[in-house]
């Protein structure tokens, strides 16, 4: 039985290891798979958000949860789910702008950015609950978060430049006192438990223009409870998520909080019984590159990217032989030699890629696209004895470029694993000696899980497998992560 930690003051009890829903979609038989089995094995927290695959990851928990109830092997009381609002995509993006177009606008509505708006009014939250509770089929949620609400200051820093930062601290942070109104009204109503802030730049230090502050917020939740109810201590602000890894760890070096801004995030929620989930455990920002805290496996039997470049390099030059000088294509005066040319771009492109999530952006996002649009173009448009040309030279093209891809791939994979056995090398002095021969991600999640002031630790474990890995986490001897094994990665 996996052991259970105080929520902060809600009354609930959670595991060490929560289920992060990002990108966790109900139409994926996987992710309905892992988070059956994280449930039916003992981890009873659940996080999610309004936006998260633009709905189908909170559909995906109601289907679960239920599905798990009626079977008898779970209870829906021994579940604590967390959902979020606040970000305006998708969907939300077009119900807005749809409202917007009849004269019935949200207010307060950012504009941050195309295709991601935000807002924390209470017009909106509680069209978002509404939303949120039909999704899982819930009357209630346990736990209710506004969803990274510095997107304000985020946007008036780059809309409002002659602003002065205290003026757009005070408009944020009334903007938050009457969505913690609204809240403590849906919890007097019985549709949330407990509500919270999760806040990417809760961390930061205070003299960042864009951070948030705990301490305020609470202020905030106190002074509501005094004006209401004439005690401070009678509001339902319970709960902070923010992002902690190895390398961004702010939340427990950094004093941005209290009285005196003298106490880290962990410090001054400990002292006020306000439970802190963690999120992008695995995922670390240095230097504006991401850094995935993990192993990389690395096949065997792959061609080295040189060699397998100058074969698709061949094929390229036999394109432009046999089939570009027969073609004309108008579109952006693109030539159709340059179709095709990735043998060579490839070649040396392992030096200038930092590593394989790296490349997996630049394959997912540049290269499979342009290859695919040039092929469907080109299928479209070429007939007879060139569209036969095209075709033979096609079926054998793609598969030597699909080869050099994941030569590619790999080659990054060495790379990242050559980083993370570094990484694991700082590492493992401030470990037990039980816990040095596991695999990086998981001493990079039993260090979080042993953080003095962390409730829980919110993974995303999208397949069985990823599950049953993370899980073994918190069957491990305790021990407690010091503040110098995060300085010595900062």
């Amino acid at each position: 039985m996996i052991a259970r930690r105080p929520l902060g003051r809600t009354g609930l009890a959670v595991s060490a290891l929560g289920f992060g829903c990002y990108r966790i979609d109900r139409r994926v038989p996987a992710h309905r798979e892992a988070l059956t089995m994280a449930l039916k094995n003992g981890c009873n927290l659940v996080d999610t958000s309004t936006n998260y695959t633009d709905g189908e990851s909170e559909a995906c928990v109601g289907e679960v949860i239920r599905a798990l109830r009626d079977e008898g092997s779970i209870a829906r009381a021994g579940v604590v789910v967390v959902s979020k609002a606040g970000y305006v995509q998708g969907r939300n993006l077009e119900i807005v702008q749809e409202r917007r177009s009849v004269g019935n606008p949200f207010p307060d509505v950012v504009e941050y950015a195309d295709g991601c708006w935000h807002c924390i009014h209470p017009a909106f939250l509680s069209d978002q609950l509404d939303r949120t509770l039909s999704r899982l089929g819930l009357s209630s949620v346990d736990v209710y978060l506004l969803h990274n609400p510095e997107y304000f200051l985020l946007d008036a820093r780059k809309r409002r430049p002659g602003v002065p930062v205290s003026a757009l601290r005070e408009e944020f942070y009334d903007r938050i006192r009457r969505a913690f109104a609204h809240l403590e009204d849906e919890a007097a109503d019985g549709r949330i438990g407990w509500y919270g802030v999760s806040s990417n730049s809760v961390p930061n230090p205070p003299e960042d223009a864009e951070a948030t502050s705990a301490t305020r917020m609470l202020a905030i939740a106190r002074a509501l409870a005094t004006e209401r109810h004439g005690d401070p201590a009678a509001h339902r602000f319970a709960v902070l998520q923010l992002p902690m890894n190895l390398y961004e760890a702010g939340a427990v070096l950094t004093p941005n909080n209290g009285a005196r801004a003298d106490q880290t995030v962990l410090q001054f929620a400990a002292e006020n019984d306000l439970a802190v989930l963690i999120n992008r455990p695995l995922n670390a920002f240095r230097r504006q590159r991401l850094i995935r805290l993990a192993d990389f496996p690395i096949a065997a039997g792959v061609p080295e990217v040189p060699f397998q470049a100058r074969r698709v390099a061949s094929l390229e030059d036999e394109f432009a032989e046999r089939i570009a000088t027969h073609i004309r294509l108008a579109a952006g005066g693109q030539s159709p030699e340059s179709l095709f040319r990735w043998g060579r771009e490839l070649e040396g492109a392992v030096e200038q890629l930092h590593g394989v999530e790296h490349w997996a952006e630049v394959e997912q996002y540049q290269i499979v696209p342009r290859v695919m649009q040039a092929a469907q173009a080109l299928e479209r448009g070429l007939s007879g004895d060139l569209a036969m040309t095209w075709a033979d030279w096609w079926a054998r093209y793609r598969v030597e470029l699909q080869r050099l891809l994941r030569a590619v791939r790999i080659a990054c994979a060495r790379k990242s694993q050559r980083a993370s056995t570094a990484i694991a090398a700082r590492l493992d002095p401030f470990l037990p000696p039980s816990v040095r021969e596991q695999p990086l991600s998981r001493k990079a999640l039993a260090c979080l899980v042993n953080t003095p002031g962390v409730t829980a630790v919110l993974n995303g474990m999208r397949t069985p497998a990823y599950v049953d890995d993370s899980l073994a986490v918190l069957g491990w001897p305790s021990f407690a992560a010091s503040a110098d094994l995060f300085r010595a990665f900062a």
